[in-house]
């Protein structure tokens, strides 16, 4: 009964155990394509490795296999045979050639590709305990748990943490490269999305208690909608156009008590997640579903969503005053 349990429970755990929103084997980039190209080839040949030592098992295994007239037959000792040894010797040889040379060539298209990219688009990412901030350079903008990339255009990520080490991965666009704390060894990511759409991107390195909550999007959306959309962050934010008469008293709340850690402007920066456009994401703080209730939740404690976050919760505020700093994140759009 014991293993019958254990059967049970292990068939209904292990698939539910690589649940995940995540896409790994849909690529929509040329860097994605490249390593599902290198992963299908590396499957095929364990495959085929596969049926051929099982099927030798089971052949061998019949074959060789007891009976009445080998029962008192003491088989004859046979030293080993050259052929053989020579085979077993070559044939793993070349299966490793086979899958080395392609993975060798495209590592090094990889990273020649990143060197011809160097100078064009380059956004850099900041790794925090728990949350990503991205920055464009040339623009001033920056976002925190988004980001915004053109189509067909190749994106140099440079890549640093705040505090420990992190793992930038979008694994429809590419693999993962870890983010060095400190800032003196920066590392470098060369991405591009070949479809417009929403991917989705995590922390891939163990990084605290919310390393499992550390998550981000990437927008890729058509040049002319990225140039329409750099246009418009580069000005001040405006309200939503239904925001209720407590938005003034809501951004005094943020000025007083928020502001010396969070901006509320694209391209303003501070320690804290920069919370411009916080009131058109679908998650506050890619934890829970975005609604002022929620808003309410998070000011008073964050903790309790997101542990480990260095956020304090604000808990002398009156009923009042939170539904007024609510209304106004949740019109930053």
């Amino acid at each position: 009964m014991k293993r019958l349990l254990f059967l049970v429970l292990f068939f209904t755990i292990m698939p539910l155990s690589g649940c995940s929103s995540l896409q790994v084997l849909d690529p929509k980039g040329p860097v994605a394509k490249l390593q599902e190209n290198l992963f299908q080839l590396s499957t095929g040949i364990m495959i085929l490795v596969f049926i051929t030592v099982f099927s030798m098992f089971v052949i061998f295994t019949w074959k060789y296999r007891e009976t009445p007239e080998r029962r008192d037959v003491t088989p004859a000792y046979v030293k080993g045979n050259r052929k053989y040894e020579i085979a077993w010797t070559v044939i793993p040889i070349i299966l490793l050639l086979i899958l080395a040379v392609p993975t060798v060539q495209g590592t090094f298209s990889l990273a020649d590709s990143q060197e011809e990219e160097d100078g064009k688009m380059e956004i850099t990412v900041t790794g925090h305990q728990y949350w990503w901030e991205f920055h464009y350079s040339d623009t001033g903008i920056t976002l925190s748990n988004e980001v915004w990339i053109p189509v067909d255009t190749p994106v140099v990520f440079q890549l640093k943490s705040d505090d420990v080490i992190h793992s930038f991965w979008v694994p429809q666009l590419g693999g993962k490269k870890d983010l060095n704390p400190g800032g003196t060894n920066p590392n470098r990511l060369t991405l591009h999305a070949s479809e417009t759409g929403v991917y989705e991107g995590k922390c891939a390195e163990l990084c605290g208690a919310s390393h499992s909550l550390m998550r981000f999007k990437v927008h890729a959306v058509s040049k002319e909608k990225y140039d329409e959309w750099i246009s418009n962050k580069q000005k001040d934010p405006a309200p939503d156009a239904a925001a209720s008469d407590s938005y003034e008293k809501g951004k005094k709340l943020f000025t007083s008590n928020c502001l010396s850690c969070h901006a509320d402007g694209y391209t303003e920066k501070r320690d804290g997640p920069n919370l411009a456009g916080i009131g058109r994401k679908d998650y506050i703080a890619s934890v829970i579903p975005n609604n002022e209730e929620n808003m309410k939740k998070w000011i008073k404690d964050p903790k309790s969503f997101k542990p480990g976050v260095n956020m304090p919760g604000f808990n002398d505020l009156t009923d009042e005053e939170l539904n007024a700093l609510a209304n106004y994140l949740s019109n930053l759009k």
